[in-house]
């Protein structure tokens, strides 16, 4: 399957503005596509059959009797079939029998190769996604990428919610199994130590959850001073001695979950995900603030540099003189004779 397919790939009806290279990719018939097409009686019934075949090798998916069929796509079909195109929009108003739909649907499932999903490729299927949620967060993306799965392996693409329950599926499962390898590696008391951290309040009234997720606003002393002490409690809660084998994607993905609800609210979450939140939460922060420690320095520096350089009075180039002066020089020797007069005025 190439890149420009996945685009219609779980489409439920036709493009109104399908292209004849279209038209000619999905709707153009081999031999035994065509023997299953003439196989059919009456014109009506070769173009209904035709035109599943081509949406479902299109989309992935069966075509309902209700979806409109644009005027060109009908043309084409019946100049590929040598047949007459039907003056109608849809094929509720072409079949006479509402048995026909299915028909035509099993049909093309039948030739083409497709499938209804079992169970067992379900499961499948999940555990396809549990190893693409690992490296991709964007639920969108889960989605096509669960749509060539399903294409690939010439199953016919279920509806978009039911994918979703897929996806959260999936995306469950990975939680439980971060949660398993987190409380595998990291003891009670420690993660005892980390879910408390966070609630806890400063003197400024803010939860620690919040002053560890805020970005510095400047690169002043007072702000690094403020980064290195944030960078002080991760250490002392021993944030650096663990989670090393969890990417960075994942970090961040529950870092952000986290934070994106109020810090009351994290005590009413169940477990694994607390404990899950929490963890990939300081983690993910031990990484950003020694970054912004890093980029904070540097800039310092640079300030400081400039500072110092506008502080210091421009200084003379004695070696450029000194180059200048034997030019001079030698231009004087080669004019020969030269009064006396015109020689010290030169000098």
């Amino acid at each position: 399957m190439q890149g420009w397919h996945t685009t219609f790939l779980g489409m439920r009806g036709l493009p109104r503005d399908i292209s004849d290279f279209e038209m000619k990719a999905f709707f153009t018939f081999d031999g035994a596509e065509r023997d299953a097409i003439n196989a059919r009686r009456g014109d009506s019934h070769k173009l209904g059959l035709a035109l599943h075949i081509g949406f479902l090798r299109m989309s992935g998916r069966l075509l309902g009797a209700f979806r409109v069929i644009p005027v060109a796509l009908w043309r084409h079909l019946g100049n590929e079939l040598g047949i007459a195109a039907p003056e109608v929009a849809s094929l509720r108003a072409m079949y006479e029998r509402g048995r026909t739909l299915f028909d035509h649907q099993q049909v093309a499932c039948t030739v083409l190769g497709f499938q209804w999903m079992s169970e067992h490729q379900r499961r499948s299927l999940v555990r396809e996604l549990r190893d693409e949620v690992a490296r991709c967060a964007d639920r969108d993306q889960l989605l096509v990428r669960a749509r060539q799965w399903l294409y690939k392996n010439k199953l016919v693409i279920v509806h978009e919610r039911a994918i979703r329950t897929l996806i959260a599926a999936a995306l469950a499962q990975l939680e439980v199994e971060t949660g398993t390898a987190i409380a595998a590696s990291v003891d009670p008391a420690t993660l005892d130590r980390w879910r408390a951290s966070v609630s806890e309040l400063r003197p400024d009234g803010q939860t620690q959850q919040s002053w560890l997720w805020a970005a510095p606003a400047k690169h002043s002393t007072r702000q690094i001073s403020e980064v290195l002490e944030r960078i002080d409690l991760l250490y002392t809660l021993d944030v650096h001695k663990h989670l090393a084998d969890i990417p960075d994607l994942i970090l961040r993905r529950y870092a952000r979950r986290l934070v994106s609800r109020p810090p009351s609210a994290g005590a009413k979450i169940k477990e694994p995900a607390r404990t899950v939140e929490v963890a990939c939460f300081l983690r993910y922060c031990l990484f950003t603030t020694t970054d912004q420690l890093i980029l904070m320095v540097q800039r310092r520096i640079a300030d400081l540099w400039r500072q110092a350089a506008a502080d210091v009075p421009a200084t003379v180039n004695w070696a450029a003189m000194y180059k200048t002066l034997l030019g001079e020089l030698v231009a004087l020797s080669a004019q020969g004779a030269v009064p006396d007069a015109e020689l010290r005025a030169r000098l």
